[in-house]
């Protein structure tokens, strides 16, 4: 790595280079995770067999109001220009890592000119940024319209020009077709606390009536998604995407709003933040953040930004790590305003460092993870067994096999007890069924059976005196 510190050109590469590298390490090591990559892979997968994309969202064929298309969208043009597949799908997680890396880059040139290179190292070597840079969550792809419309702000906080409210409130309207009125929050501190950062602290009334404006085209970019995907659904349907998915997740009424005590971010936040947390010049170098925040504006920004928006977050009752995710940008500035008495070389090092541990601990994993985690070979047997009728008995249906399987229509979600009726409907049909223990499988004839997340999932078949022939790509597996 130190080769790219030669020209100051050059040392901007170290991006790409990370997040090759994460790639290729995601690709070859992990499977698509469930439950949550492999429900989005399915939720994408289905946008993409019909080609809906101004149509409401669906999963296991069915109207899914959980979360808005951005991503969906991303992936689905991914697909369209090379292909079907998981590392396909990858691409775009990472070209976003990478757009948000090198946004992070140019917002703190905005503020704090001299640290933008250690900030960015310091975003780079983040545990979080590692984790999450080539998942398939929303998280970075919001990060890069939270840091775009931060920087729109920026820019209007300078020139009171028009074209930057309205580029502001298009970047805000990505941001919430991309997680939800969430992205909101992430922008509205910075912009209703200006009086605490702002040098010039003239005009205020054009300065609010821009934001709101920038708010109003926001809220009309998203409502070009909306309007059609209303009118095509029920009204359930507009009323669990337009309210309860914002109102449930808040009150934690929601039943997979995640809900978790108010403290929750207090031990999320130092995980995030490793290893830099872990130089006593961090420490130390507190006392510089108040410093430079009492005589900069740059870091009375952050301060608005990051500050209010945590503790929000810690007032609502969903909580997820990372939701924390967009804020890591201005964490690492801070960081860096920390870490100021650090060498750049000591921070690249660490970089490279955390980079070999992110990709040893995958290599050193792979065989747990694949165990536990990897539903590919029961996907396998799905395909080869494509024409057959399918079930999926012993929890709720999350979309886990509907991508893997390629399957172009519903499984039947049928309850255990329920099980042996399906397969009098459906006597060459197969069920996967999730179960914890042989008692609950007694009866049926198991083809495959695999380990996963502390339990066992496998493909059963009634148990007749003269089974149909059954088409597998590779021989039974009985794992316990």
């Amino acid at each position: 790595m130190s080769i790219l510190f030669a020209a100051p050109w050059r040392k901007w590469l170290v991006v790409p280079l990370v997040l090759l590298a994460l790639y290729v390490t995601a690709i070859v090591f992990r499977p698509p995770l469930p439950i949550d990559e492999t429900r989005y892979l399915s939720v994408a997968w289905e946008m993409f067999l019909r080609a809906g994309w101004f149509e409401p969202l669906t999963l296991n064929f069915e109207p899914y109001h959980h979360k808005p298309p951005m991503l969906f969208w991303l992936i689905s043009a991914a697909w369209s220009t090379f292909g079907v597949s998981r590392w396909a799908a990858v691409i775009p997680v990472v070209l976003t890592s990478m757009l948000s890396a090198y946004l992070a880059a140019l917002l703190c040139r905005r503020l704090l000119p001299r640290l933008c290179w250690r900030a960015l190292l310091i975003l780079l070597g983040s545990a979080g940024f590692l984790l999450y840079s080539t998942a398939i969550l929303f998280d970075l792809t919001l990060t890069v319209f939270v840091l775009g419309s931060l920087l729109f702000l920026l820019a209007y906080a300078n020139e009171r020009r028009v074209i930057y409210a309205v580029a502001m409130g298009l970047l805000l309207g990505g941001g919430v077709l991309t997680k939800g009125p969430v992205a909101w929050l992430y922008w509205v501190f910075p912009f209703l606390l200006a009086p605490y950062w702002m040098r010039d602290k003239r005009n205020w009334v054009s300065w609010y009536a821009g934001g709101a404006a920038a708010l109003l085209i926001s809220a009309v970019t998203v409502l070009c998604w909306l309007v059609p995907v209303l009118m095509t659904s029920s009204s359930e349907f507009g009323y669990w995407l337009v309210w309860e998915q914002t109102a449930g997740r808040v009150t934690g009424s929601y039943t997979s709003s995640h809900a978790r005590p108010f403290y929750f971010y207090l031990g999320v936040l130092p995980i995030l933040l490793l290893p830099w947390i872990l130089f006593p010049r961090f420490w130390r170098g507190i006392a510089a953040i108040r410093r430079e925040g009492v005589e900069r504006g740059g870091v009375r920004f952050l301060i608005a930004w990051v500050v209010p928006t945590i503790v929000c977050f810690m007032l609502i009752s969903g909580k997820q790590p990372h939701y924390l995710v967009p804020l890591l940008p201005g964490l690492a500035i801070l960081a860096a305003v920390a870490t100021a008495s650090v060498t750049e070389r000591a921070l690249g090092t660490t970089v490279a460092a955390m980079v070999l541990i992110f990709i040893a601990a995958h290599a050193a994993f792979t065989v747990r993870i694949n165990d536990h985690y990897d539903l590919r070979p029961l996907a396998q047997f799905m395909r080869q067994n494509i024409d057959r009728d399918w079930s999926y008995s012993g929890s709720r249906y999350r979309g886990e096999l509907t991508f893997l399987a390629r399957l172009d229509r519903p499984l039947e979600n049928p309850d255990l007890e329920d099980l042996p009726a399906w397969f009098d409907a459906h006597p060459d049909g197969f069920a996967v069924i999730l179960y914890d223990n042989q008692s609950e499988i007694a009866g049926f004839e198991m083809h495959l059976t695999h380990l996963y997340r502390g339990k066992s999932m496998g493909i059963f078949s009634r148990r007749d005196e003269q089974q149909p022939e059954v088409l597998s790509a590779r021989p039974v597996a009985r794992r316990s």
